[in-house]
């Protein structure tokens, strides 16, 4: 797996500077903000590379203590968008936001949500129960263990419907991603480091497939654990050639991947340096930009670029 990382900074105080989210409401109604590399424009009109690039490192510096605005409907600290720096490790919120924003987006242009995408807390609630229980003392889950994921009533849809679902996963510092294909029982393994698997690492891939077999049974009633085995998949895709873009590939898999061969004999296209730096921007000044920042006008004018952007 990958070597161990460093922890984003904090300020001096040790406390985190809180970027404040104004309700989880709020995401529910933002549109996904273009996850396009090669753009260099807003939704107000095109804005030059270089007042891009003085904002992006302005919104990514070290943190400083006594920052925080208010964004999107999450609590993002300073920390968060420190991680879209170049060579950041990206953050759990980071990864959250994201995957819903993706989802709120898909349906906002076709009308539903085919690509399901968990939370990465979905995937915290496996690793934590894996490694706390034993063979023995092994729970499967009930409906009230995961009403928070799956249900129609917390989620606004029914996620059985959807043709994939996602799960990012942290772990061993390291993030990863599972695609789980509900018509044909398969779920891939989406990892861009997967030739260098851990045994704990290959013992959760495991156990998440059998948390998803009990996932299918709550969600389809008709099924029982007999005729709910699923097929484990390691999809073939790029490798990085770092330790610290796992987050930006998995970011991409929610995006993009979809199972079908595009690039070659491949599901994923390999991403050079500079596509990674530039998704990293993107990102970053779109969320800035933003129509749902509460304080845009605020950061723009503190990042010197208010006036330049029309």
């Amino acid at each position: 797996m990958a070597s161990k990382r460093k922890k984003p900074s904090t300020s001096s105080s040790g406390r985190d500077d809180v970027i404040i989210c104004s309700s989880d409401t709020a995401c529910q109604t933002m549109p996904m903000p273009s996850l396009d590399p090669s753009t260099s424009s807003t939704r107000q009109g095109k804005t030059s590379l270089s007042t891009l690039n003085k904002l992006y490192y302005f919104c990514t510096r070290r943190p400083k203590q006594h920052e925080e605005s208010r964004m999107f409907g999450f609590y993002l600290t300073r920390k968060d968008t420190y991680s879209l720096r170049p060579k950041g490790w990206l953050s759990l919120m980071v990864i959250l936001a994201a995957g819903k924003m993706m989802m709120e987006d898909e349906k906002e242009r076709i009308g539903v949500v085919t690509r399901h995408i968990f939370s990465p807390f979905f995937m915290n609630k496996v690793i934590c129960e894996s490694n706390l229980c034993k063979e023995h003392s092994y729970k499967p889950w009930r409906i009230e263990d995961v009403s928070q994921f799956i249900l129609r009533n917390r989620l606004g849809y029914d996620i059985s419907q959807c043709k994939l679902v996602f799960a990012p996963t942290l772990f061993e510092e390291h993030w990863s991603c599972f695609a789980f294909d509900p018509i044909n029982k398969t779920l891939y393994v989406l990892d861009s480091m997967c030739n260098k698997l851990s045994t704990s690492k290959k013992n959760l891939d495991n156990a998440t497939k059998l948390r998803f077999e009990e996932l299918l049974v709550l969600l389809y009633p008709n099924l029982t654990k007999e005729n709910a085995t699923i097929t484990l998949v390691y999809v073939d895709v790029p490798m990085q050639s770092n330790i610290h873009d796992c987050g930006v590939y998995v970011l991409k898999y929610l995006e993009t991947w979809d199972g079908s061969i595009k690039w070659q004999d491949k599901t994923m296209p390999d991403y050079s340096y500079r596509e990674i730096l530039e998704f990293r921007q993107s990102l970053m000044c779109e969320l800035v930009q933003h129509p749902k920042n509460e304080v845009r006008e605020e950061i723009l004018k503190d990042a010197g670029v208010w006036g330049n952007l029309r």
